[in-house]
């Protein structure tokens, strides 16, 4: 497994020639078997293994354009190696392959070289016995141009790579950051797995480190330990805002495709992660997921059949009765024919972040937001590319942004870094989103935690804005809010007299959030103003 079939592994075309039908000079029988063997290998995935051979077969026959498309489609799947994949199918494409022509056209686009790209796909548009389909060429020039004009329009914002203390020289990815900012989970491949186990493109398996952040510093990644990491495929997917809940990603040899456990922190230690409901895991293939910050809601990715192509988002809640409801898709305004993954739901409860190889995107997976417009009728607003250089023309992927819209941490493979995929912080100018979190603990007269139910109203409308529950737990709640709005707040809890609230939602600190707690030992209605900036 490559990266929870995040890294896009190009579909291997006309495997025996890279499109081109021609006679190799000065092969022995042994070559030929060699030949034959290495074709194998690269249909099956085992990319180590069939680059060592096309490297030997390269030099017999220099004119021979296989052995070039071989070494450029096993290096494009090797990252330490991804570099060199132009150079092979430059020298395939002189020698005649058709297909080592649109492999080169890809090669151009990772190199920014756009112009050149969108040349190259002209010619292999023009060749008799190409693979690819008109509709195809022309989405990646598509593509192509959608990136040409992305990066003439960058974005203001500030990026930086988490350096050598987060990152290494494999891949390091999914970063799971805590709502108050302190504590860092993601994914590594780094040399010193549990099992010490290497897969097929010889990469290590996946374990789950964590960092910690003291002022602008994080400390050096230490493995997780078991029974987090394991010795099978273990991944970061997603965190509750109190980041006290993890859902991990597990898999092995006799499950490739893995399910999604849980797994929770109590004094400082995580429990023995359970596999999660049937309503997500299934015999498809479900990488990512997100917890609503309420914890009722869980957005998945998913395989399965009657989606509308590749990986598709759902949603599933928590019923009155406690059981999850069946799988909903999101539908077509998210979802495309290709792959939609790494979904994240801001701690607003209405703004979803998520990565797509399908909709707009300047190449591979780029980051996209959408905002919920009716939560009953699954109205989704219109996704945006989160634009250049954010977005680039690699996986872009795994973002997730702070309660107030500012800081944000995703996974991405880009110079300068430290090899393979590197988490970064990006720091946007401005919000990215257009609410404020009004955030609290509900509790009785001794001060100890209720489950609670809070009707937020708006004040001039009458209407009922939102629904939101408070943690049995922990007394915990969190919604959001419009700037400069006034809203009416009305709690209710079993044995406990009503608590009544009216709130403007003015953010004068500029914090984005408002800290409201809820005494519930109060009886009377009241009726408290936060002051204006």
């Amino acid at each position: 497994m490559s990266m929870r079939n995040v890294s896009t592994l190009i579909i291997l075309l006309c495997l025996v020639t890279g499109g081109a039908v021609q006679a190799q000079r000065g092969y022995t029988r042994a070559q030929y078997n060699m030949l034959d063997e290495a074709r194998t290998l690269m249909e099956a995935g085992q990319w180590s293994d069939a680059y060592r051979i096309y490297k030997r077969l390269a030099g017999v026959d220099t004119s021979f354009a296989e052995p070039w498309y071989g070494l450029g489609m096993c290096e494009v799947n090797m990252p330490d190696k991804r570099q060199l994949a132009a150079g092979r199918f430059e020298i395939a494409a002189r020698h005649g392959s058709v297909e080592g022509l649109f492999q080169l056209a890809l090669a151009r686009h990772r190199q920014e070289r756009f112009d050149e790209e969108i040349a190259l796909l002209e010619q292999y548009r023009s060749k008799a016995g190409r693979e690819m389909a008109n509709a195809e060429v022309e989405r990646v020039a598509a593509i192509a141009r959608q990136a040409k004009a992305l990066t003439s329009d960058p974005v203001r914002l500030r990026i930086r790579n988490l350096g050598a203390n987060v990152n290494s020289a494999q891949h390091d990815y999914c970063p799971l950051v805590t709502a108050d900012g302190s504590t860092l989970h993601f994914t590594s491949r780094r040399p010193g797995s549990l099992g010490g186990y290497r897969d097929a493109s010889g990469q290590y398996y996946e374990d789950i480190y964590t960092s910690q952040r003291t002022d602008d510093r994080w400390s050096r990644a230490m493995n997780a330990g078991a029974p987090v990491s394991s010795t099978m495929q273990d991944a970061t997917v997603g965190l509750s805002p109190d980041g006290n809940e993890m859902i991990i990603y597990r898999a092995s040899d006799d499950k490739p495709d893995g399910d999604l456990f849980i797994t929770r922190r109590a004094q400082g230690a995580w429990s023995e992660p359970e596999r999660m409901t049937e309503r997500i895991n299934s015999k498809a293939h479900e990488p990512s997921a997100t917890i609503s910050p309420d914890g009722t809601e869980i957005y998945f990715s998913s395989t399965r059949e009657g989606g509308f192509g590749g990986r598709d988002l759902y949603r599933i809640r928590r019923l009155p009765d406690g059981q999850w409801s069946l799988p909903l898709n999101l539908g077509p305004t998210i979802n495309t024919a290709f792959d939609e993954d790494a979904p994240f739901l801001h701690s607003d409860g209405t703004m979803l972040f998520f990565s797509s190889n399908g909709h707009n995107t300047m190449g591979g997976f780029d980051i996209f937001k959408s905002a919920l417009l009716d939560a009953d009728m699954n109205v989704w607003g219109t996704p945006e590319n989160l634009g250049y250089p954010l977005n680039t023309v690699n996986d872009d992927i795994y973002f997730n942004l702070s309660a107030d819209g500012i800081t944000g941490y995703f996974s991405s493979e880009r110079a300068g870094g430290l090899g393979g995929q590197d988490i970064y912080e990006v720091v946007f100018p401005a919000t990215q989103v257009d609410y404020l979190m009004v955030r609290g603990v509900v509790t009785n007269a001794n001060d100890e935690p209720l489950k609670a139910r809070i009707v937020l109203t708006d004040k001039k409308t009458e209407e009922v804005v939102g629904i939101f529950n408070s943690n049995p737990r922990t007394g915990r709640y969190i919604m959001t809010v419009r700037p400069d709005r006034e809203y009416h707040l009305r709690v209710t809890s079993e044995g406990q007299a009503p608590w009544e609230h009216d709130l403007f939602a003015a953010d004068a600190d500029m914090t984005g959030e408002l800290l409201l707690d809820v005494p519930m030992a109060s009886t009377e209605k009241t009726a408290v103003t936060v002051p204006q900036p």
